[in-house]
């Protein structure tokens, strides 16, 4: 028998696969061992290598999922039963027990996925107890608001943890879904979302004030809405209602990410440095802590040290701006893709660093120089990098670099003159005069 402090009898679970693909043995066996009893549904009929005791029901393709999540709820025999989807991954850590929630106390479900190094996240109830009445409204995104504000339900602070690889509503179609009466309000922030990602400003913004029209509305999804509406008015460049919105929403609800990325990126396009920095760190402070918003998102933390270490440098606070490039070299231990190292670069070269000046300079360009072959575009960057070397006066290091280039290359006239000025620099006269006495 599992640890106690694993083992959750109380909740049945349900997974819900939209296909047999995300069917995952190994992640069957071990929350078979922590939940009362499992039970799967999936459009494909039962595989022979499951457990007999695992249950399995087989989906209709026209039958609605809220439908089927309905069912299912009123047939577990637990009080308690918990709705995972396809790929999702159940965090334990800090997962509720069962003095944390009761009828009048929920624990929502904090979906969280990465794409294009932003983590994102969006709130769903997945954690239900059985009701007298139907708990689930909409027809593929399952929907318990109604029920909620209806029994006066109270939300946990604490969410349940869940882990995916793909966004958890990327496949509703919101036309289809608005055709019930009961559908979820999270629909208008879906399409706010869908309307957002193609530019779509005005129409976005438009769901998001819809949404905000609804009397009943979970807390998640309100902030949502509230800080949709202010992304869209940041792109359409109506930057003090954004910011006023900004402020509404952190008034709220504190933990919260994207209104502290919209601050910083108003105030950044606007050269305003030092309020862009704050915005940004307060962001910061809070980047290891959940949001408690609907579709919200964060961004990585090597971008954020990056974008407060230039804000710091242009706000003329030198020492920050060199504390948090420390901060930066400590947290990757060097190991950034070209674009930061770019950044990583230039911010050090400007802090007159030179150990890590010199320690991203041969990271971007050890390859290169070692083999002693580039190409024009290449070559012009790397060149550029050593003037403003030679501006910080880092002579030496620019004098060994031109001396192996020329070397390898002595073809290559601008490796000649460049070495050149790296040697009178130097005080190596007698050699620059060899030089320039050659043809290249």
């Amino acid at each position: 028998m599992k640890e106690e402090t694993k083992y959750k009898e109380w909740i049945d679970l349900v997974v819900y696969l939209t296909d047999i693909k995300y069917l995952n043995s190994t992640k069957i066996a071990e929350w078979d061992s922590i939940f009362n009893s499992i039970r799967i549904v999936s459009p494909a009929e039962r595989p022979d290598h499951l457990d007999e005791h695992i249950g399995w029901r087989t989906s209709e393709k026209e039958e609605q999922r809220s439908d089927i999540w309905n069912e299912m709820l009123a047939q577990s025999d637990k009080e308690w039963t918990l709705f995972v989807e396809d790929d999702e991954v159940i965090q334990f850590n800090d997962f509720p027990n069962e003095a944390e929630v009761h009828e009048k106390k929920w624990a929502p479900a904090l979906i969280v996925h990465t794409q294009n190094e932003k983590l994102y996240q969006h709130y769903q109830i997945r954690l239900v107890q059985k009701g007298k009445t139907q708990v689930f409204d909409g027809k593929n995104l399952p929907d318990c608001t109604r029920f909620i504000t209806q029994n006066e339900i109270g939300l946990a602070s604490m969410p349940i943890m869940i882990e995916r690889k793909t966004n958890p509503v990327q496949e509703v179609n919101p036309s289809d879904e608005l055709t019930l009466q009961s559908y979820s309000p999270q629909l208008y922030l879906v399409q706010g979302d869908q309307y957002f990602k193609e530019g779509k400003y005005v129409h976005a913004a438009a769901q998001y004030r819809q949404l905000l029209k609804k009397s009943r509305l979970l807390p998640f999804d309100r902030l949502g809405a509230v800080n949709g509406l202010a992304s869209c008015l940041a792109e359409q460049y109506k930057w003090p209602q954004a910011l006023a919105l900004t402020e509404k929403s952190l008034d709220a609800e504190p933990l919260q990410s994207l209104p502290y990325l919209i601050q910083f990126k108003i105030f950044q396009l606007q050269k305003k440095w030092k309020q862009a920095f704050q915005s940004l760190n307060s962001y910061y402070e809070r980047l290891e802590l959940y949001s408690l918003a609907n579709f919200d998102v964060k961004i990585s933390e090597e971008e954020t040290l990056i974008n407060l270490a230039d804000l710091a440098l242009k706000s003329g606070l030198r020492e920050e701006a060199s504390k948090l490039l420390n901060e930066l070299f400590a947290v990757k231990n060097g190991e950034v893709d070209r674009t930061f190292l770019r950044q990583l670069l230039v911010l050090s070269i400007e802090l007159t660093d030179f150990e890590k000046s010199e320690f991203f300079f041969n990271k971007m360009f050890e390859d290169e120089v070692g083999s002693g072959t580039m190409d024009d575009e290449i070559r012009e960057e790397l060149n550029d990098y050593m003037t403003m070397f030679m501006q910080n006066e880092w002579h030496e290091f620019v004098y060994e670099l031109y001396w192996e280039l020329y070397n390898s290359n002595p073809q290559i006239d601008e490796y000649r003159r460049r070495l050149i000025v790296a040697s009178v620099k130097t005080n190596r006269v007698e050699q620059a005069q060899k030089l320039v006495a050659k043809v290249a």
